[in-house]
């Protein structure tokens, strides 16, 4: 009885234990299929697709097998890496907080370049949020200095109006003045008359004294009617001079009334002065905090190294290499050739985005390392065409698995014919189009060709891109292999210092 308990026990741990096997090896397969699918989508470009395949393979690995685990790990670190450098170049907050919420929930999958590239993210949009701030106040002082433009201009039509209504005003009263000057006249005339009626009566009075009696009734009567009418005079005078006070007085209220509107138009627009005034000072300090430490891009940063210097401290600049802003403006328009060529070349090597990789790699490290904003982008343009000589190789050459000695010397010997891909190169900036071209192949230790430099003899631009190109070749896909993390290619060049300029792959360690 106990016997048969014992077996029965035996035969359910042997059945549980195929139970899992065969469940942990169907999960093993399908997260298996869904990390094919996702190395699929990266080697098109798709890394939404890719990204969406990886979580899924995530959620199921916990019971898949340690080596399956090892290649979703391995394969998530990529993806998340390219994923974030997406993010980076567009910004979408959603999409960063759904990443760091998948970080927090599988922390194998985090490292140092993640992690670097979510601050750099983050950074990014509060750089972006500061300039949008700035961009809102702009257009609030705009928009200010237009209501001040509207108001002054309405200020300029309504002392347009008064002073033409103060001209209207004195006109008017150089009228009245000349009415009541001539009413006046009028005035002093009729006087007159009635002084000669006055003596013209009292002549009548003594030429017919023997009319007296008979006329006396007719003499009173002639009489009161002058007295009568010197009255009426009189009361016309005074209506005309008061007539020309009250107007002389209007005349004066409106005076007063408008040097008053003046006086406070200019109360106002000094209120206005003073505003602007203020805004302009804190708009100043907006700005300086704003700027902080920036400098000149080209009058404070080191100049062009020579073609053989060994050391990264500043050195004498090459001739002809000013940098002003016409250079500025042709390294533009030499960039945009050089992509040209170098998406070509690319084409023809079937190594994609290589030269735009590799270029912007060679550029970040010459900002690092000291170098100014032009003799920069000068290397940034040079490390996009460097393998220029490419074009002149057969292409079936780049069909073939296997090459044979005669093959392989004709892909070494495209450092040697690049120099007729580089016509288009103003001449001041020649000596570093060539020097990348040929000499990017020339190891630290002499063991390089063409021309077996070593150490000092090999120039700047071409250490940067022999250590610039390694490393996106490691750190890409290969029909081989898979690509390595950057932890990994960072020791692989630290390992080979006869081949790669330590200092170089130092600042490769900062930046990445």
């Amino acid at each position: 009885m106990l016997l048969d308990k014992y077996k029965r026990i035996i035969a359910a741990i042997i059945f549980a234990f195929v139970t899992v096997s065969v469940f942990a090896a169907d999960t093993s397969a399908l997260v298996k299929k869904q990390l094919d699918a996702a190395e699929e989508a990266v080697d098109e470009g798709d890394i939404e697709t890719a990204y969406k395949k990886i979580n899924g393979a995530l959620q199921m690995m916990n019971d898949a097998e340690p080596n399956v685990k090892a290649s979703v790990v391995s394969e998530a670190k990529l993806i998340y890496s390219q994923r974030l450098e997406g993010i980076l170049e567009k910004y979408d907050g959603a999409a960063l907080s759904e990443v760091k919420i998948m970080l927090d929930k599988y922390p194998d999958v985090k490292n140092t370049k993640i992690e670097k590239l979510i601050a750099q993210i983050e950074e990014k949009q509060k750089v972006e949020t500061e300039k949008q701030r700035k961009a809102e106040l702009e257009a609030s002082e705009k928009a200010a200095q237009k209501r001040h433009d509207e108001e002054q201009k309405s200020i300029k039509q309504q002392t347009e109006a008064i002073e033409k209504q103060n001209e209207a005003i004195s006109k008017q009263a150089e009228s009245s003045a000349e009415l009541a000057e001539s009413m006046k006249t009028q005035a002093e005339e009729l006087a007159k008359s009635n002084e000669n009626s006055e003596k013209t009566l009292k002549s009548i009075q003594t030429g017919f004294a023997d009319l007296q009696g008979s006329m006396s009734d007719q003499a009173e009567a002639l009489k009161e009617s002058s007295k009568t009418q010197a009255k009426s005079t009189k009361i016309m005078v005074f209506s005309i001079v008061g007539i020309a006070l009250l107007i002389l007085l209007i005349v004066l209220v409106v005076i007063v009334i408008a040097r008053r509107s003046m006086k406070l138009q200019a109360e106002r627009q000094e209120q206005y002065m003073q505003a602007f005034r203020l805004i302009a000072e804190n708009t100043g300090n907006t700005n300086r905090i704003m700027l902080g430490g920036a400098t000149d891009l080209y009058g404070q940063s080191a100049p062009l190294k020579l073609a053989g210097t060994s050391t990264w401290a500043p050195a004498a600049a090459l001739p002809d290499v000013t940098f002003t802003p016409e250079d500025e403006e042709e390294l533009k328009q030499l960039a945009v050739k050089c992509e040209e060529i170098g998406t070509k070349i690319d084409q023809i090597t079937n190594r994609k985005n290589n030269s735009k990789n590799v270029s912007e790699l060679v550029y970040k490290l010459s900002m690092q390392l000291g170098l100014s904003q032009g003799n920069s982008m000068l290397n940034f343009c040079a490390a996009m065409i460097y393998d220029a000589g490419f074009l002149g190789v057969d292409p079936a050459i780049w069909e073939t698995e296997t090459l044979t000695d005669e093959q392989k010397e004709e892909m070494h010997n495209h450092v040697n014919i690049a120099e007729k891909y580089l016509d288009f190169v103003p001449k001041k900036y020649w000596e570093v189009f060539d020097d990348a071209s040929k000499k990017h192949h020339e190891n630290m230790d002499g063991s390089g060709y063409p021309n077996g430099l070593k150490g000092d003899e090999i120039p700047q631009i071409a250490r940067l891109i022999r250590v610039a190109e390694t490393y996106v070749s490691m750190s890409s896909r290969r029909n081989y292999r898979q690509a390595m993390d950057k932890e990994t290619a960072i020791e692989k060049l630290r390992e080979q210092p006869g081949f790669y300029d330590s200092a170089v792959v130092d600042t490769l360690d900062q930046i990445v």
